[in-house]
């Protein structure tokens, strides 16, 4: 919902800022004083094209900045969130630059961003319907969201989109088994080649640790030789051994320990080091006798080195474990060599969404037919209300193309189910049907849209709608209807119209007055909001021109009471 628009050195608007709000928001001025000029700037800041024509005579650049008020739970919050752009309190600054350069800038919540990111905003912020900006005419899926909204079908899409999602993966999955035929095939006899050569070594956990440790130890059979047989030597062996010292020792300390109690721990500490050292020199002894540094044992050692090397350099160049790799090999064969079952499994899977999404979809479709006829008659006594009663509108149902990409699943299934339908339109009496986009009347455009969306419900909850050109070649009570639809639609959305007449102006619950002033020489387009008095005179103008009467005042007021009942 726009809360706060404003234009800086845009045609004739030197500097012009609106704060609109909830409802009916009118603009109402003389011929040629600037509304459509607003209406251009909003249509610019939402995304449509720009030009350096737009830009204020004299002027380098002009800026366009909107304030929008958003709803937390909507899809355009989610787009920002999705797109990166914070967002405080469901507020939306939006803000787009043109200069003479031809350099084109755009924000979002002060930050860059592309024409394309605004453009995608822009169409979930606001629909502008007048001769030039008639987008949703051209988009068929809207005419679709329209005869689902007026069906009130919510529930039954939601199914029909449910079945689809779960139709499409299953068709995918399928899919993509099919296409990886061959490159399965090929794995898998690779995974077997690798696993059967893995077995065959048949590595063994912590193995290589254990192997390289031996290999030093026979790799140093005569140091490590020596070296036992010097330790069993020095502590035990020799007449000057360690031991054979320390047990001296322990003599002494027993004769000072009967004269002094004090020496008792002393010597107890002592018997505990003879107690390790003897038995560092038994280990010393047995590792010298037990050594067997066999030349074949090395050589077996490192064979069996080399084979888990060229192991680990063939598959873990990653630097796993050669027994992860074997488990991982493992899976994934499993994996591959079920898939033929898969496939089968996938194939009865897919027929079964098939035939849930066709017979939800059918429902959905024939109902969607009802609605249709009920449809035509509704708008056609609608059009009969807004001066419009020669057109007639047809919803016409069509075949969809075939989607040459899809192989499982028939081109007309789609998310939205397997109706395309497209509005019809015969403006006057006689003529043959048209599409609704090929209508020529910008008043008739409009007209036309108010007319659908007033029948078709509130599709649009949350967007700014506005209305451009809704009130041209009508007049008396077409235009108070005009105005009634317009005050209608208003409770569920806010709608900005221009209009000149002022049946249509007593409609509003926010009125602005668009005027032309000369200031410094140069003309410029102001506007401001209208309190009741001001209100009064200028519906007042509307009637009667410049030239006010008691009576065209009195009609003023009368206008303003009778419709804020209605």
């Amino acid at each position: 919902m726009l809360r706060l628009l404003r234009i800086r050195n845009f045609a004739l608007i030197r500097e012009l800022e609106i704060e609109f709000g909830d409802g009916l928001n009118l603009l109402t001025g003389e011929t040629g004083s600037g509304k459509s000029i607003l209406v251009d700037a909003f249509g610019m800041l939402l995304g449509g094209r720009s030009s350096q024509d737009m830009i204020r005579s004299g002027c380098d650049s002009a800026v366009i900045e909107g304030m929008f008020e958003i709803e937390s739970e909507s899809a355009l919050f989610r787009l920002l969130s999705d797109a990166g752009f914070e967002n405080e309190e469901n507020i939306l600054l939006v803000r787009r630059e043109i200069s003479v350069s031809g350099r084109n800038r755009v924000f979002i919540n002060g930050h860059l961003a592309t024409l394309n990111m605004l453009k995608s905003i822009g169409e979930c912020l606001a629909d502008i319907h007048g001769q030039q900006d008639q987008k949703s005419l051209l988009d068929l899926h809207t005419h679709l969201q329209w005869l689902d909204h007026y069906g009130d079908n919510g529930r039954l899409l939601t199914e029909v989109r449910e079945h689809f999602k779960t139709l499409r993966e299953t068709a995918r999955r399928l899919e993509h088994y099919e296409a990886d035929k061959e490159e399965r095939i090929r794995r898998i006899e690779i995974l077997r080649f690798q696993l059967e050569e893995i077995r065959r070594i048949a590595p063994l956990p912590n193995e290589r640790e254990e192997l390289e440790n031996e290999i030093a130890v026979l790799s140093n059979s005569e140091k490590i030789l020596a070296n036992a047989t010097d330790t069993y030597a020095a502590l035990y062996e020799s007449e000057s051994s360690i031991l054979t010292g320390m047990r001296s020792l322990e003599r002494i300390l027993h004769e000072l320990e009967r004269f002094d109690g004090s020496w008792v721990p002393y010597r107890e500490s002592l018997q505990e080091c003879l107690y390790k050292l003897e038995d560092i020199a038994l280990a010393a002894r047995d590792y010298a006798a037990r050594c067997d540094f066999s030349p074949e044992r090395l050589e077996q050692v490192q064979q069996r080195m080399y084979a888990l090397d060229k192991l680990a350099q063939k598959y873990c160049s990653s630097g796993i474990d050669i027994l992860e790799y074997a488990e991982n090999c493992s899976r994934e064969l499993e994996s591959l060599t079920t898939s033929a079952d898969a496939s089968t499994d996938l194939e009865k899977q897919l027929e079964t969404n098939m035939a849930q999404y066709r017979a939800c979809a059918g429902e959905l479709s024939e109902k969607r037919r009802m609605d249709a006829s009920k449809l035509e008659k509704d708008i056609r006594k609608e059009f009969f209300s807004l001066a419009m009663s020669g057109m007639k509108m047809q919803v016409h149902f069509y075949p969809a193309k075939e989607d040459t990409e899809r192989r499982l699943i028939p081109g007309s299934y789609g998310l939205d189910g397997s109706d395309h339908v497209e509005f019809l339109i015969a403006p006057n009496k006689g003529e043959a049907m048209r599409p609704l986009a090929r209508i020529a009347s910008g008043g008739e455009l409009s007209r036309l849209m108010l007319a659908i969306k007033s029948i078709c419900g509130d599709e649009d909850r949350g967007k700014t709608l506005v209305f451009d050109e809704v009130d041209a070649g009508i007049g008396g009570r077409v235009a108070e209807a005009v105005g009634k639809r317009l005050k209608k639609l208003a409770q569920q959305n806010q709608v900005l119209c221009v209009t000149h007449l002022p049946q249509i102006a007593a409609f509003a619950r926010n009125h602005f007055s668009v005027q032309k002033h000369v200031v410094d020489k140069r003309t410029e387009t102001v506007a401001k909001p209208l309190a009741r008095e001001e209100r009064i005179h200028e519906i007042s103008r509307m009637l009667g021109g410049e030239v006010l009467t008691e009576t065209t005042r009195r009609h003023a007021e009368e206008m303003l009471e009778s419709s804020s009942g209605k």
